[in-house]
């Protein structure tokens, strides 16, 4: 649909930036070609997709002159080209500045084309967090790449996680730049904008689910006592063997245990069994882990990491959706949600393997005992995977049991 009526001055400024943005995707055309003929497929297929993202506001509208800002495309037609020419910028440096550029275009195509509203402060975690998720993809994209068809693109985990760690920063500059000043930009100077408008009502929110699996709230803090005797003969054991890893996740995962009883006893969030248990059992595998089942069960590691991305997602989607129902400066329709679940599962999955790099270099310097390592290449990248899955699972199914939960954080927190 298109938005309201512009004057010629208007006219003549949309079709300026049009011209200079179609140069921009133009150039990326160039790298595409390039490095398809060089036989660098991979940087190739970063080309096309960064060309079907800025071009999708055209596609839609199929207008022309439906572009997003030419300001918002130039880091990503940068770091792009750098590339291929050799001479502009590092190939390392050149991705984190074209993934950062890329996680501007989608918040400026989000809020300048689409019903979605994004306050500020929610603007610059938008592009921080996609930032983040697509450096995690691109890595994993590499390292599939290397494994499955004999390329050579990632160096090895230490360049891996400098390079993710760079792309953070880059996305927290994005996010700075957009609402400092792409966000003042708004639909009128392009005239593409949605008129679906903040249409709240129309979206019928999910009922959570209150009863359960039909057990009472004494059996429920039975069986939650259950794994908590289980963490504490684990706890004994880290302090017998003096293992530093083993004390500190299971003492943590004790306190986690009883982070359900505290929302529904502190907070009057509704807490069922299902939701009880989403958030005990990562945990809780996660702290018997410890104790030697990461590395004598290959796939434990993936399996936390999949059921602890969920739990993150989850609380994710709560807390953006309980600041969507109470802020008016936010709008987050439903497949917008789906989106940014995804990305934020994979940000902080991106953001913990930071942790665990950190952690490593720590314990590294200081002759100190891990508490969380990182054992390969490829296990930061199965775990990112598995990062992934958690999140589709929480973004496909989970509304339906966190709506409850985050209409009432809205109403008893944020209406205080």
């Amino acid at each position: 649909m298109l938005g309201t009526e512009t004057t010629n001055g208007e006219t003549t400024q949309r079709n300026r930036n049009a011209l200079v943005a179609w140069f921009l995707v133009a150039a990326m055309g160039v790298t595409v070609l390039v490095s398809t003929l060089r036989g660098d497929y991979l940087w190739a297929v970063f080309g096309v997709a960064s060309i079907l993202i800025a071009s999708v506001p055209a596609l839609v509208f199929r207008r022309p002159t439906a572009m997003v800002p030419w300001e918002s495309l130039l880091a990503v037609a940068i770091g792009l080209l750098s590339v291929p020419l050799g001479s502009l910028l590092p190939r390392s440096v050149a991705t984190f500045v074209a993934v950062a550029g890329l996680a501007l275009v989608l918040a400026v195509e989000f809020d300048a084309f689409t019903a979605v509203e994004l306050s500020p402060f929610f603007a610059v975690l938008f592009v921080a967090v996609a930032t983040m998720a697509s450096a995690g993809v691109w890595a994993v994209v590499q390292w599939a790449g290397d494994r499955f068809f004999g390329m050579q693109n990632l160096p090895g985990l230490n360049a891996v996680m400098w390079s993710l760690f760079a792309a953070t920063g880059a996305g927290v500059v994005a996010g700075l730049l957009f609402a400092a000043y792409f966000r003042r930009i708004d639909t009128a100077r392009f005239g593409f904008g949605s008129d679906d408008g903040r249409k709240r009502g129309a979206e019928t929110t999910a009922v959570g689910a209150t009863e359960g699996w039909g057990l009472s709230e004494t059996r429920q803090r039975q069986v939650v006592r259950g794994f908590q005797l289980v963490l504490v003969g684990v706890l004994l054991y880290g302090l017998y063997e003096v293992n530093v890893g083993i004390i500190v996740n299971t003492a943590v995962a004790l306190a986690l245990t009883e982070l359900p009883a505290l929302l529904e006893r502190n907070y009057g969030l509704p807490m069922d069994t299902r939701l009880t248990l989403w958030i005990v059992v990562p945990v809780f595998l996660h702290a018997i882990g410890t104790v030697g089942l990461y590395q004598s069960i290959g796939l434990w590691d993936q399996l936390t990491h999949a059921l602890s991305s969920s739990l993150v997602a989850a609380a994710g989607y709560t807390v953006v959706r309980a600041l969507d129902v109470h802020a008016d400066s936010i709008y987050l329709p439903k497949k917008f949600m789906f989106v940014f679940i995804l990305l934020f599962t994979l940000a902080f999955g991106v953001l913990w393997e930071l942790l665990e790099f950190g952690l490593d270099g720590i314990a590294s310097m200081t002759g100190t005992q891990n508490v969380l390592a990182q054992y390969s290449l490829e296990n930061t990248m199965l775990d990112l995977v598995f990062d992934t899955l958690g999140g589709v699972v929480v973004a496909l199914w989970g509304a339906r049991y966190l709506s409850n939960v985050a209409n009432t954080l809205a109403s008893d927190t944020f209406e205080q």
